[in-house]
């Protein structure tokens, strides 16, 4: 049932996958799982910074991004707002965080704690991440983002 979960919801972000296999272990996969994390990692200090370059590599042309609020926002919609400043993350940390890769496709789901400027207006919280990256010949590719708030 777990398996079915994954595949369909891989599904639903885009990703057609010829064959849905289990997560590997650490040791089958040790090498593509921190290939995702070094790249999740210049991914949040690129936001941190506000630079935006990496962020161009990281984020694939159609990259979506469901804020916690509910809100679709696309590639150029997160690098405009980081570009003209209406958009600056502060703190971020990173709580906890797991890799499941499966082939080229990789889910990372993690809690991190924000401080975000948006426009003036303090956001972000206590805040649970799906992040789910797609291998393009060496790179890791992040396609699709969805945020959640953490319950009280």
């Amino acid at each position: 049932m777990k398996r079915s979960r994954w595949c369909v919801g891989v599904v639903l972000v885009g990703m057609s996958m010829a064959n849905c296999v289990p997560a590997q272990t650490v040791a089958q996969t040790g090498t593509s799982e921190q290939e995702v994390l070094v790249t999740d990692d210049r991914r949040t200090e690129a936001l941190r910074r506000g630079n935006v370059a990496p962020l161009r590599e990281i984020y694939l042309d159609d990259y979506t991004l469901v804020t916690p609020a509910g809100i679709i926002r696309s590639k150029a919609d997160q690098i405009n707002e980081i570009e003209s400043g209406e958009l600056r993350y502060g703190r971020i940390e990173v709580v906890e965080r797991t890799v499941r890769v499966y082939g080229d496709v990789a889910v990372v789901l993690s809690r991190d704690k924000y401080d975000i400027l948006l426009r003036g207006q303090q956001v972000g919280g206590d805040l649970r991440f799906t992040r789910v990256y797609k291998k393009f010949g060496t790179a890791w590719r992040l396609i699709a983002t969805h945020g959640s708030p953490v319950g009280q």
